[in-house]
């Protein structure tokens, strides 16, 4: 008997059908791309972290309430911020994204109707993107934080930056110096304080043990109490100056340093005004660190708070030709309070610090090393 040949035609037929959806949703989705959540609002990946993306998300949001609908924009970012290049660049591409995102359209030059104007600045606890938008001659300001401890993995190359806890009291402290003999470890310590420079030791035990204290009445009143410890003449030979007083000699051997009341109120040398390698955007200060990366000398420079904030140091690239200003350079080291001073340390790359940590209270002095990375 002949087989019948209905089903062979039908299962065909069935496939050729099968055949053609396929490629027609083929074609869909090539041309409209991969599916988008509804009810949540897309961002690129741009390698901002989260808490930045979603306070940028704020800062369009109040951007988008000030504008029009069908109004042209323009956006202009100017960074005067440590953020690394790269960054800057990510924030810039999340706010153009969200604010078309709005429904508000992007422009350049004369085909926008108006401008916005993002400065990208730092305060206590982050970096500040303030937004002014001008439109016939009214301006509308936002501002939003962008927190320091988000960083971009990015911002990892660079100038590394280390802190190293060496001491802390409860007196006030106005400066510390490790004074040490080529090879030799640094096992004495000298601390100045407004009335006095006392010396410590540890060569017998690992803790360290007040060796002399040299007081000295100052000659001079001030409520500004500023002094400095220079080990920078030759060997362990120091000079400790602070309003009223000076103390000279070898810091090794503090039984050879004598104090003596001084009159002299050198205070841009106490200060360090003449010392500062340039002016930082954040208004603190900065001193150089006998440390070249890629053929630029590095700095380090302070945050610009006062005594009642917590403070941060970031390292600049100087630049040794062209206009252009300082670049930052690698992550800050934050600090529980207000660092009072700065100075260079003996090694290159090597700076200390005396902070005052709002926590406890106590002044701490720090080394701060600068390596290239």
């Amino acid at each position: 008997m002949r087989s019948s040949c209905r089903p062979n035609s039908l299962l065909r037929y069935f496939l050729s059908v099968l055949f053609l959806c396929v490629l027609a949703s083929f074609s869909v989705l090539s041309q409209t791309g991969p599916p988008v959540k509804t009810g949540e609002p897309f961002e690129p990946s741009s390698g901002a972290p989260a808490e930045w993306q979603k306070a940028l998300r704020d800062l369009t949001s109040k951007i988008a309430k000030t504008v029009l609908p069908a109004s042209r924009v323009a956006v202009l970012v100017n960074n005067i911020s440590s953020l690394e290049p790269e960054d800057v660049a990510a924030i810039e591409s999340i706010l153009r994204t969200q604010i078309e995102s709005a429904g508000v359209h992007l422009g350049t030059g004369n085909t926008a109707d108006l401008t916005v104007q993002v400065t990208l600045s730092e305060g206590v606890e982050g970096y500040v993107a303030v937004a002014q938008v001008k439109s016939n001659g009214n301006e509308q300001v936002t501002i939003v934080t962008l927190p320091f401890m988000a960083r971009n993995a990015s911002q990892t190359r660079g100038v590394l930056l280390d802190a190293k806890l060496v001491w802390q009291q409860s007196a006030q402290m106005l400066d510390f110096a490790l004074p040490a003999a080529p090879g030799f470890s640094q096992n004495v310590l000298a601390v100045l304080e407004p009335k006095q420079l006392v010396f410590y030791s540890r060569d017998l035990t690992p803790q360290w043990q007040v060796m002399r204290a040299l007081q000295s009445e100052p000659s001079v009143a001030t409520r500004d109490w500023r002094g400095h410890i220079d080990l920078s003449q030759s060997g362990s030979s120091g000079d400790a100056r602070w309003p009223g007083s000076e103390c000279k000699g070898d810091f090794l051997r503090p039984a050879s340093v004598t104090c003596t009341s001084s009159d002299h109120r050198d205070d841009a040398w106490i200060s360090g005004d003449s010392r500062a390698p340039f002016l930082p955007v954040s208004g603190g200060d900065t001193v150089s660190t006998a440390l070249q990366c890629r053929s630029h000398p590095i700095a380090l420079a302070t945050g610009g708070g006062d005594s009642t904030q917590p403070d941060f140091i970031q390292a600049y690239e100087l630049r040794t030709t062209g206009s252009d200003a300082p670049a930052p350079s690698g992550s800050p080291i934050n600090f529980d309070g207000p660092v009072l001073a700065i100075w260079p340390g003996s090694a290159s790359g090597a700076a200390r610090a005396v902070v005052r940590n709002l926590q406890t209270g106590n002044y701490e002095a720090y080394v701060v090393t600068a390596t290239c990375n």
